[in-house]
């Protein structure tokens, strides 16, 4: 039996987690700035969900690890163009820089990579065990791919279209480098192996095999469907706001969503069908 405290919980996350689709509703126009804090929204769901599932401690040294992680990566791309390619952001679209890259970004990398981890651990059957060696690897590289799909699909947009980073030499994949995703992939695949490491502490163990409420793998892995949500709804919440080329580059993206993402997410949502069936 639940208590209401974990009632409450779950509730708050299901709020939560309708609030991170209705991100896809934000008009054209918004500064990159506010729709960064918007997007807090899913990066507060993705804390709170991970407490739930391995622990206070877990979840905050993970947390750490993608920011320092990620914004490290970002400082040196930033100044050396080695990692991702030539590339810088702008003052103003995504708020303040601190060398070179807008920390608040490193904020949603977080939801994207708990996301990713979800439907990488709900298709590698270890929501709830540990993922070790081998398999350890397998699962941290399937999450990194879904993690660098995303950014396949939501990068031209956001780089070409909006502008809220530059890449100075352009690129074949609708202005940006192929370089650019190679870089993403090793980068979340570094802090995604750190994270699963965190993962396989006793602690974290523990807490990982104690028994969940209804429907929390659930929220789990639907938060990442809130990305490709987002992304096909572009052309139709914004599209009389942009050109007819930026609203081509959209219906491009939202066929990788489609296409990429979605199948993943529904991978995913199956395998938790099987899992509840054989519990």
């Amino acid at each position: 039996m639940f208590n209401s405290t974990t009632l409450k919980t779950s509730v708050g996350l299901w709020i939560l987690l309708a609030i991170s689709f209705g991100a896809a509703f934000v008009p054209a126009g918004t500064p990159g700035s506010i729709t960064l804090l918007i997007g807090l929204v899913p990066v507060t769901f993705s804390m709170w969900h991970f407490i739930r599932w391995a622990g206070a401690r877990t979840a905050w040294l993970s947390f750490l690890a993608v920011v320092v992680i990620s914004f490290t990566g970002e400082a040196l791309g930033v100044a050396t163009g080695l990692v991702f390619g030539n590339y810088y952001y702008p003052d103003g679209p995504l708020g303040p820089l601190l060398l070179g890259v807008p920390p608040l970004i490193q904020l949603q990398y977080f939801a994207m990579a708990y996301a990713s981890l979800m439907i990488a651990r709900s298709i590698g059957g270890v929501l709830t065990t540990a993922a070790r060696g081998w398999w350890l690897a397998a699962v941290s590289a399937m999450a990194a791919f879904g993690m660098t799909l995303l950014d396949l699909a939501s990068d031209p947009w956001h780089a070409t279209v909006l502008g809220q980073w530059i890449w100075r030499d352009g690129g074949p994949y609708f202005g940006i480098p192929l370089h650019n995703f190679f870089g993403w992939f090793f980068e979340t695949l570094a802090f995604l192996l750190v994270v699963q490491a965190l993962l396989n502490s006793k602690k974290a163990l523990a807490k990982i095999s104690e028994v969940k409420p209804r429907g929390f793998w659930l929220q789990g892995v639907l938060l990442y469907g809130t990305f490709p949500f987002t992304i096909a709804l572009t052309p139709l919440i914004q599209g009389s706001a942009f050109s007819q080329a930026d609203v081509d580059i959209a219906v491009a993206m939202v066929c990788v969503a489609l296409f990429a993402i979605v199948p993943l997410w529904l991978a995913a949502l199956m395998s938790l069908k099987k899992m509840s069936s054989t519990s």
